[in-house]
């Protein structure tokens, strides 16, 4: 099974329920929940969603984020 990279649009897609894209992404997720492909990102992604959550007032929602490095 091909890897798939998962970047920093997908993941704040999947996190923020009022993103344009949040219920594509979450429709796609859990398609790929029944039969999980290896998933790639780079811990420029991971930053960028940390930092997103943080400057935004979302304190929690990035400790939460960063705990599951």
């Amino acid at each position: 099974m091909k890897p798939v990279f998962i970047d920093t649009g997908y993941f704040l897609a999947l996190e923020l329920s009022n993103d344009q894209n949040h219920h594509v992404a979450k429709k796609h997720w859990e398609s790929l929940i029944t039969n999980l492909p290896p998933l790639v990102t780079t811990s420029y992604v991971f930053d960028e969603v940390v930092t997103y959550f943080n400057s935004r007032g979302f304190h929690a929602k990035a400790l939460q984020l960063g705990a599951r490095s």
